[in-house]
């Protein structure tokens, strides 16, 4: 009989660390070498090497933890009907969401968060924020998801990011930083949420320069997390 590795400890601890945070016993969980991906409870999130470097530990579980706290508080139905249909507000529309299901999960879970800022980190080194020149090279998706972030959490941005990022921020804050104030999040002890989008999803980019609210949702989005069934 084969004795566990290591690395296959760390696997089925990681797999039941994802059931636990997702409340959800039939998640599976796989090691890949290729791009993080969850398909329904199927999770695969990057192999560490044999001997678990402390920074591919934490990269693995990031995705993880993320991954889980996808299949707990976000409502794919309701997140498609109320998604906006022009590309460019849609993807900022996801990476919104992104944000608010992670600064639910990470609430009060000071591991949890560590890790999810370890895996965003990871995210932006292959992102063209990073190597943003000009306003023009700056996805809206990434900038808006991370100052959603920044108001959802308290946390500052990467610094990776940080140039970027101040390329487009003061326009964005004078555009929609009133509606991204407004995006508020309450929870109640049944671990139940709202949130409402106003002008987020509708920021896309001006003919000239900078960017403009446009009125791709006709009313504020409503965001709703589902609450987790009792067991």
């Amino acid at each position: 009989m084969a004795t566990d590795t290591p690395l296959d400890r760390f696997k089925n601890v990681l797999g039941g660390t994802a059931r636990a945070i997702a409340d959800e016993p039939e998640i599976e969980l796989a090691f890949t070498a290729d791009a993080p991906a969850q398909s329904g409870k199927h999770i695969k999130v990057p192999m560490p090497a044999r001997t678990l470097p402390a920074d591919q530990v934490a990269e693995a579980r990031g995705f993880a933890d993320g991954f889980a706290l996808r299949l707990k508080h976000h409502d794919t139905g309701l997140h498609n009907r109320g998604a906006p249909a022009e590309a460019v507000a849609r993807s900022v529309f996801d990476a919104v969401e992104t944000a608010r299901v992670e600064a639910l999960g990470a609430r009060g879970y000071a591991g949890i968060a560590a890790n999810l800022a370890t895996a965003l980190d990871v995210k932006l080194r292959a992102d063209p924020i990073t190597r943003a020149r000009n306003k023009d090279e700056v996805p809206l998706s990434t900038a808006l998801g991370l100052i959603v972030r920044e108001r959802l959490t308290g946390q500052e941005s990467p610094g990776l990011a940080a140039p970027g990022l101040a390329l487009v921020r003061d326009w964005i804050e004078e555009k929609a930083g009133a509606d991204l104030d407004a995006l508020g999040l309450t929870l109640d002890d049944q671990n139940a949420g709202t949130g409402r989008l106003l002008g987020a999803a509708r920021v896309k980019p001006a003919p000239d320069e900078g960017v403009v609210v446009d009125d791709f949702a006709t009313a504020p989005v409503q965001l709703t997390v589902r609450k987790a069934s009792g067991k």
